[in-house]
C-alpha cells in the first residue's frame, strides 16, 4: 500500500514537472531568431490580430462570469447556510474559468510566435522545422493537462480537509471551465470560418489566386481565425473535458460514499500518465529522411502517441497494483484506464481513415468533384453521417467493458455503483491523453500558419516544400482531434450526468437513490420525454444561430474583398491590401453573435429545472447528449473530409482530376466552404454546449432537488414571487 500524502503529492509535483517544461520550450522557441522582414511583419500582423480578439472577448465575458459567480455564492449560502461553502463554491468555479481562459491565451500566444520560426527553420529541412512546430504544439498540450489536474488535486486536496461537503464546492469548477470553454469555441469558431469561407470565396473560386497570397484581404484574417478557432478554442475544449471529467469523477466518489483511495487513484493516475506523456513527446526529435517526407514525419508524431499509451498503460498497471489491497479491484481499475485509452486511440484512427486523403471516403469524395459541387456535398455528408457509426458504437463498447468491471470487481455499497465508477475511470483514462493529443493538434496550426507565412513572405519552393509536408500532417492531426474533442465530450458528460441524477436524488431520501432514479426516469415519464426533445430543440437551435452568424460575417467579408480588388490595383501588385478592415469585420460579427448562443445553454436548463422539476432536466440532458454527439461528428468529419478532398486534388495526387484551377477543385473548393462551418463552428462547439448543460444543472442541483419537491405547477409563480421579493 501507498501512503495517501504519497498518492497526493503525485498529482501535485508532476504537474509542477509539466509546466516546468512547457514554460522552458517557450523560452527555446522565443529564443530563435527571425531574421526575415517581411515573415517577422507577417508574423507580428497575425500575432496582434488574435490577441486583440482574446482580449476583447474576454472583456466582454467577463461580466457574465461575475454575474454568475455572484449567483452561486448566493444559491450555495441560500440552500446550506453557509458562507464558507458559498466563498470555496465561488473560487472554484472563478478557478474553472481562469484555467480555461489562460489555457486559450497561452496556447494562441506561443503557436502565432513560432510559426515564423518554423517557417526560419524550415530552411534547414524538415527535421528542425518539425522540431520547432512540434514543441510550439507541446507546449499547448502539456500546461493545458498539467494546469487541469493541479487545479483539481489542489482544491480537492484543500476542500476535503476543510469541509465534509467537498464534492459540492468541487463542482462549480467543472461549469466555469464549461462556460469559459463555450464562449470561446463559439466566438472562435464564427471568427475563423468567417475570415477562411471569405477568403477562399473570393481568392481561389473568384479570383483564381493560390491559397495564402498575400493579395487577399482576406489571408491575414484567415491565418488569425486558425489560432483563435484551432488552438485557442481547441484548448479550452480537451482543457474543459479534463476538469469536467475528473471532478465529475470525484463526486460520484463523494455520493457513492466510495474508499477515498479511488479518489487518489483517480487523481494520481492522471498524474502518471501526464509523466508519460513528458516521456512519448522525447520521441519527436532527430532527423527526417526518406522520400515521402510528410510519411516520416507522421511516423515520429505517432511513435509519440504510442509511446505515452504504453509507458501510461503500464504505470497505470503498476500503481493500480500497489496502492489497492485487492488485486482483483486493481485489475479491474487498472483495466478500465486502460480502455480509454484504447478508445481514444481507436477514435483518433476510425477518424483519420473517414477524413484523411490516403483513404477511400475522401478520395471518393474528390472523384465526384468531377462531376458538380453538389455531388461533392452529398457524398461528403454521407461519410460523414456513417463516421458517426464507428466511434459510437466503440465508446458504448468501452462504457459496457469497464462497467462490467467495475460492477464485478471494484467494492462499493451496490454493485451497480462499482459500475458506474469503471465507467468513470475508463472517461479519466481517454482524457489523460489530453498533454498528448493536444500537441500533436496545436501543432497543426503552427505548420498551417508557417505554410502561409512562406507563401506570402516568397521564401521559394524548397522551403515551402518542407512546409506543405508538414501542413499536410497538421490538417489530420486536427481533423483526428476533434473526433477525440467530441468522444471525450460524450463521456465526461455521461460521468456528470450520473453524478447530477444521485446529486438530487440524494437531498430527499440519501437511502433510496438507485431505487428512486430507477422509479422515476422511466421512459414513459412524459416529463423525462419532454426533457428529451427540449434538449434535441436545444442542439438544432444552437447549430443554427453559429451556421447563420459565420454566413453573416463570410457575407460581408467576400463583399469587402470584392469591393478591394474592384477600387484598388491589388491584384496587379501595384497596391496592397487593407488586411485590418477584414480583420475588423470578423471580429466584429465574431463577438456580437456567440452571446446568444452561449447564454441559452446556461439559461435553458437553469428555466427547465427550476419549472418542470429534475426529471424533465435530466430528460433535457440525455437529449442533448443523444442528439448532440452524433451530430458533432457528422459535422466535423463531414468538413474534414470535404478539406482533404480539395487538398488531394491540389496535390494532384490524381492526375486525371486536374489539380488546381480545373472544374474539379473549384467544385472541391466549395464543398471545402461549406464544410469550415461544420468542422470549425458548429460540430466542435456542440462539446463544449453538452458539458455545459451537465455542469450548469450539477452545481443548480441542490435548488432543483428543493423546487421539484413543490407541485410543478407552482414553479412559475413561485419563481415570479421570488423575482419580486428581491426587486
Amino acid at each position: 500500500m501507498i501512503a495517501p500524502e504519497v498518492s497526493l503529492s503525485l498529482p501535485i509535483v508532476i504537474p509542477l514537472i509539466g509546466l516546468a517544461y512547457a514554460l522552458y520550450n517557450v523560452h527555446w522557441i522565443l529564443s530563435r531568431r527571425v531574421d526575415d522582414e517581411k515573415l517577422s511583419e507577417l508574423s507580428d500582423l497575425i500575432a496582434k490580430g488574435a490577441e486583440t480578439f482574446l482580449k476583447r472577448e474576454y472583456s466582454l465575458i467577463l461580466p457574465t462570469g461575475i454575474t454568475l459567480m455572484v449567483i452561486i455564492g448566493f444559491v450555495y449560502y441560500a440552500i446550506f447556510h453557509s458562507a464558507s461553502l458559498a466563498a470555496y463554491a465561488v473560487l472554484s468555479f472563478a478557478l474553472g474559468a481562469l484555467g480555461s481562459g489562460l489555457a486559450g491565451y497561452v496556447g494562441m500566444y506561443v503557436t502565432t510566435r513560432s510559426s515564423s520560426r518554423t517557417a526560419m527553420a524550415a530552411r534547414r529541412g524538415i527535421g528542425e522545422a518539425l522540431k520547432v512546430s512540434f514543441r510550439a504544439g507541446s507546449v499547448m498540450g502539456v500546461m493545458l493537462a498539467s494546469v487541469a489536474v493541479l487545479t483539481i488535486s489542489s482544491l480537492y486536496v484543500a476542500y476535503s480537509a476543510l469541509t465534509r461537503d467537498w464534492a459540492t464546492a468541487l463542482a462549480p469548477v467543472a461549469l466555469g471551465a464549461s462556460l469559459m470553454s463555450l464562449f470561446i469555441r463559439v466566438a472562435g469558431g464564427i471568427y475563423t470560418k468567417a475570415a477562411d469561407w471569405g477568403a477562399d470565396m473570393v481568392g481561389k473560386v473568384e479570383s483564381n489566386i493560390p491559397e495564402d497570397d498575400p493579395r487577399n484581404p482576406g489571408v491575414i484574417a484567415d491565418n488569425v481565425g486558425d489560432n483563435v478557432g484551432d488552438v485557442a478554442g481547441m484548448a479550452s475544449d480537451v482543457y474543459e473535458s479534463f476538469i469536467v471529467v475528473l471532478t465529475g469523477t470525484l463526486i460520484l466518489i463523494s455520493v457513492f460514499n466510495a474508499p477515498k483511495t479511488l479518489a487518489s487513484l483517480t487523481l494520481a493516475v492522471t498524474s502518471l500518465v501526464l509523466l508519460a506523456t513528458l516521456l512519448g513527446i522525447q520521441l519527436v526529435r532527430g532527423d527526417v529522411k526518406g522520400g515521402d517526407l510528410a510519411s516520416a514525419s507522421m511516423r515520429k508524431l505517432s511513435n509519440a502517441l504510442t509511446a505515452t499509451v504504453l509507458i501510461g498503460s503500464v504505470l497505470t498497471v503498476g500503481y493500480s497494483l500497489v496502492s489497492l489491497r485487492d488485486p482483483l479491484e486493481a485489475i479491474a481499475s487498472s483495466l478500465s484506464v486502460v480502455m480509454g485509452f484504447i478508445t481514444a486511440v481507436a477514435v483518433l484512427y476510425v477518424t483519420q481513415y473517414f477524413t484523411h486523403y490516403t483513404y477511400n471516403p475522401v478520395r471518393d469524395i474528390a472523384r465526384q468533384a468531377v462531376f458538380s459541387a453538389s455531388n461533392v456535398i452529398v457524398t461528403g455528408y454521407s461519410y460523414g453521417l456513417l463516421s458517426a457509426a464507428p466511434i459510437i458504437a466503440i465508446v458504448a463498447l468501452a462504457l459496457g467493458a469497464s462497467f462490467y468491471l467495475g460492477y464485478s470487481y471494484i467494492p462499493t455499497s451496490m454493485p451497480i455503483e462499482g459500475g458506474v465508477m469503471g465507467t468513470a475511470l475508463a472517461s479519466v483514462g481517454l482524457l489523460s491523453l489530453a498533454g498528448v493529443v493536444i500537441s500533436l493538434d496545436s501543432y497543426g496550426p503552427v505548420s498551417d500558419n508557417a505554410n502561409g507565412l512562406v507563401e506570402m513572405a516568397g521564401l521559394g519552393d524548397e522551403v515551402r516544400r518542407v512546409t506543405d509536408a508538414l501542413d499536410a500532417i497538421g490538417n489530420t492531426y486536427k481533423a483526428t482531434a476533434k473526433g477525440y474533442a467530441i468522444a471525450s465530450a460524450g463521456l465526461a458528460a455521461l460521468v456528470l450526468f450520473i453524478g447530477f441524477i444521485y446529486e438530487v436524488l440524494s437531498h430527499g431520501n440519501p437511502n433510496a437513490v438507485l431505487g428512486s432514479a430507477l422509479s422515476y426516469l422511466s421512459i414513459v415519464n412524459p416529463m423525462l420525454l419532454v426533457g428529451i426533445l427540449i434538449g434535441a430543440i436545444l442542439v438544432y437551435v444552437f447549430s443554427s444561430r453559429l451556421l447563420i452568424a459565420v454566413g453573416r460575417a463570410a457575407s460581408e467579408l467576400v463583399e469587402e474583398i470584392r469591393s478591394q480588388f474592384r477600387t484598388r490595383k491589388i491584384l496587379e501588385g501595384l497596391e496592397k491590401p487593407d488586411y485590418n478592415r477584414a480583420i475588423d469585420i470578423v471580429t466584429r460579427h465574431a463577438l456580437r453573435e456567440f452571446m446568444i448562443p452561449a447564454l441559452l445553454a446556461v439559461a435553458i436548463p437553469v428555466i427547465v429545472g427550476l419549472t418542470l422539476g429534475w426529471v424533465a432536466l435530466a430528460g433535457l440532458i440525455l437529449g442533448t447528449i443523444i442528439v448532440g454527439l452524433p451530430r458533432a461528428l457528422l459535422m466535423a468529419n463531414a468538413g474534414g473530409a470535404w478539406d482533404n478532398a480539395k487538398k488531394f486534388i491540389e496535390a494532384e495526387l490524381d492526375p486525371g482530376l486536374g489539380g488546381k484551377g480545373s472544374i474539379a477543385h473549384k467544385n472541391a473548393v466549395i464543398g471545402d466552404v461549406v464544410g469550415d462551418p461544420f468542422k470549425d463552428t458548429a460540430g466542435p462547439s456542440l462539446n463544449p454546449l453538452i458539458k455545459v448543460v451537465n455542469t450548469v444543472s450539477i452545481v443548480f442541483a441542490p435548488a432543483v432537488a428543493l423546487m421539484s419537491t413543490m407541485n410543478p405547477l407552482t414553479h412559475l409563480s413561485y419563481l415570479i414571487l421570488l423575482a419580486i421579493s428581491l426587486i
